[in-house]
């Protein structure tokens, strides 16, 4: 039979009969598990350091003014910006955590936007999403995305922005939370008046392949609504 004809028969079958039609044979058990499975979820557990269900330490995420910049829509991707864009490399990971409950929230959403690395202009966000991005968490209220490090800007007459992220956090049952991310020893933090230490993180320099960049932990913490 050649590909053609079998490809059109099998795809009329199927139509045919139909999800209902495809049953697993009565004689099929389920696939085992690895051992190296088991053991890489016990140092995986050993390494991470974290309890998911017990951080009390938590303090509710220093909120910020939206800004004239933000726009809906981004695309939901891990990325932020374009392939081969300029500039160094960052990977910010982390986890959103209810500040009542003291555990992380799975489908929570991350909103995100930041400046252009040459310009420091914003995209415009009406099909142009350069720099925006939005994101869910996993089953462990864990988030990963990929930009590159941002630059200081003037927005106005003796008004200086220090490198930052944007994001607005939501999660049900959660009040919505909009603030920004800042980097350790960035310039320009002195002189913005929008920077908050808490909000800051340290950034670390490492190399894959040959190729630098730079990653940095943020978590973000919810207050429950009232």
């Amino acid at each position: 039979m050649k590909r053609r004809d079998f490809l059109q028969q099998t795809g009329f079958g199927l139509a045919m009969i139909g999800a209902s039609g495809l049953v697993l044979r009565s004689d099929a058990r389920p696939t085992p598990r690895s051992l190296d499975a088991l053991e890489a979820e016990t140092l995986f557990s050993e390494i991470s350091g974290v309890n998911l269900d017990d951080k009390t330490n938590l303090k509710p995420t220093v909120s910020r003014d939206i800004g004239p910049f933000y726009r809906s829509g981004a695309p939901f991707r891990a990325k932020l910006t374009l392939p081969f864009e300029p500039g160094s490399v960052l990977v910010v990971t982390g986890r959103i955590w209810s500040f009542e409950t003291k555990k992380p929230l799975p489908n929570a959403a991350l909103d995100l936007w930041q400046v252009d690395n040459q310009t420091a202009d914003y995209s415009a966000g009406n099909g142009d999403f350069k720099n925006r991005a939005r994101l869910v968490t996993d089953e462990s209220g864990a988030f990963e995305f990929e930009t590159v490090h941002p630059i200081p800007y003037t927005p106005g007459a003796n008004f200086w922005r220090s490198p930052h992220i944007h994001f607005i956090a939501t999660a049900a049952k959660h009040k919505r939370l909009v603030s920004e991310l800042f980097f350790k020893g960035d310039a320009k933090q002195d002189i913005d008046r929008l920077f908050h230490p808490s909000l800051a993180v340290a950034v670390e320099k490492k190399k894959i392949n040959g190729k630098d960049y730079e990653t940095a932990v943020f978590d973000i913490v919810l207050e429950a609504e009232k």
